[in-house]
């Protein structure tokens, strides 16, 4: 699970459900580090990775997946708030570690893309007056 958005909505956030095999590749794919682009709902936003699970199978994962999307009660917020708080709790420097960098990340990307903005527009005007 990710939240989506910025960090100081704090839990207030959307929750991302998603499963993977490969949860490193993924995570990458979501924060936009990666050339192939994760989920609409994580484009362009901080996200914080949160939580995480596994099975043996794909299938039991895909299970798990669709109980945690639609099915009463485990699609509930606070459902899966109590699952990453115990999570949380138990792997904390585990996920600072990783949505440190995600944030460091996100950061620079934001602040890339406005010196880029910046650049144009310096760009645009210098080339208007040759």
């Amino acid at each position: 699970m990710l939240l989506v958005g910025p960090k100081t909505q704090g839990y207030n956030r959307r929750i991302y459900t998603g499963y993977t095999k490969y949860l490193s590749s993924r995570i990458l794919q979501h924060s936009g580090i990666s050339s192939i682009k994760g989920a609409k709902m994580t484009r362009k936003q901080p996200i914080e990775f949160v939580y995480a699970e596994s099975y043996p199978t794909q299938k039991k994962a895909m299970q798990r997946e669709k109980q945690l999307k639609h099915i009463h009660p485990y699609n509930k917020k606070d459902y899966k708030l109590k699952l990453i708080m115990q999570f949380q709790e138990n792997n904390d420097e585990f996920i600072r570690s990783i949505n440190d960098k995600l944030i460091e990340y996100f950061k620079f990307q934001k602040d890339f893309i406005q010196d880029l903005k910046n650049l144009e527009s310096i760009l645009s005007v210098h080339l208007d007056n040759v």
